[in-house]
């Protein structure tokens, strides 16, 4: 890419952008919410390139508009780019200025050469390198997949759940997926208890499927806990309010068309689990599997299938189940979160069991 490299990546959120056309008309991220856009940024570029690039992207609205994609091409407002483009009756209201405040926000986007594809809540899907070379239609086309939408529906019941898309990019889902056929995996215990304390039990006809932990002596662990920190925690506060303090332990795990299923429970059931507030399931390989879906029968009949690098993450005290797999092999990467509160009386609890060990 051309100009300054660009401070965020594949998974995080944009930044704050702000900007006009030199006839008036304002562009935010913020009132672009609910729909994909490509932000052109042509910073980095000589203005004719720049020119030729904004020609392109008039010639490929339809492209765009069948996608169900905006297109916002920013500039920084600096002499050159005024002076070519300001007084142009084909640019006054395709290019937008970035403001001051934005280019410092934003943090070098003034200065990039990049197409940056942003989904409908604002989280960056892909970005390229946006010179004259770029084929916009095979780009698009490659990453539509990625920006999808359902068609709508009108829904009498819905499962409390949030479901996060393109958290994980592609080679963090590929780099986990390779982790665990390389690593040791068992098969995947249920948390009980019993006269003894808690265990840990095998039970095929209630959960059938390999596991694998990450551990903090691993590489990967520290991506997977930074894209905790950075992309998931954030979005279970701005959706449901609660600020999360810690991780359980982190799995990967694999549900195989050889029976791969997780019956019906509720993930903090048993005391040494109580502490449990939030699960998150996040899709590695989607779709290269049938079934596995995860089911809310107390909510509904749907079933749930974030697309490979999405997440879903709800109460742990719902019940649920992930139906079996019946084509090829689903790999998920699974985790468990908790407040303060939560961490407290977890903490309380082992040292009530270690006082009655003693």
């Amino acid at each position: 890419m051309e100009g300054t490299a660009l401070p965020f990546s594949i998974g995080d959120r944009a930044p704050v952008i702000l900007g006009a056309t030199a006839s008036g008309r304002f562009f935010s991220l913020d009132a672009q919410a609910g729909r994909p856009v490509v932000l052109a940024a042509l910073g980095g570029l000589e203005p004719e390139l720049a020119a030729s690039v904004l020609q392109k992207l008039r010639d490929s609205n339809d492209l765009f508009q069948a996608a169900g994609v905006d297109v916002a091409a920013l500039a920084p407002a600096s002499p050159p780019f005024t002076a070519r483009f300001a007084a142009d009756p084909q640019t006054r209201d395709q290019l937008h200025f970035l403001s001051g405040a934005a280019e410092v926000e934003a943090t070098h986007l003034s200065g990039a050469a990049a197409a940056i594809l942003v989904d409908r809540s604002g989280r960056v899907v892909d970005i390229a390198a946006l010179d004259g070379a770029l084929d916009l239609s095979a780009w698009l086309g490659k990453q539509a997949p990625r920006i999808w939408a359902e068609p709508s529906q009108i829904r009498p019941a819905c499962a409390p759940v949030l479901i996060i898309p393109n958290i994980a990019p592609p080679q963090l889902c590929r780099a986990l997926i390779d982790h665990f056929e390389a690593s040791p995996h068992e098969a995947g215990a249920m948390a009980a208890y019993g006269e003894t304390g808690a265990y840990s039990k095998l039970d095929e006809a209630k959960k059938k499927r390999r596991d694998t932990e990450l551990t903090a002596d691993m590489p990967l662990y520290g991506e997977v806990l930074k894209l905790f920190t950075t992309r998931l925690i954030p979005e279970i506060k701005r959706a449901y309010q609660a600020e999360m303090a810690f991780a359980d332990r982190i799995l990967i795990a694999r549900y195989d068309d050889t029976g791969g299923y997780f019956r019906r429970h509720r993930d903090n059931a048993a005391p040494h689990t109580a502490f449990r507030e939030f699960a998150v399931s996040l899709n590695l390989n989607t779709p290269e599997y049938e079934g596995g879906e995860l089911l809310f029968p107390e909510y509904d009949d749907h079933r749930y299938n974030p697309p490979a690098g999405g997440a879903i993450v709800f109460s742990a005290s719902l019940l649920h189940e992930a139906a079996p797999v019946t084509r090829g092999s689903r790999y998920v990467l699974l985790s468990f979160f908790g407040g303060v509160e939560a961490q407290r009386r977890l903490t309380a609890w082992v040292e009530s069991q270690q006082g009655k060990a003693s």
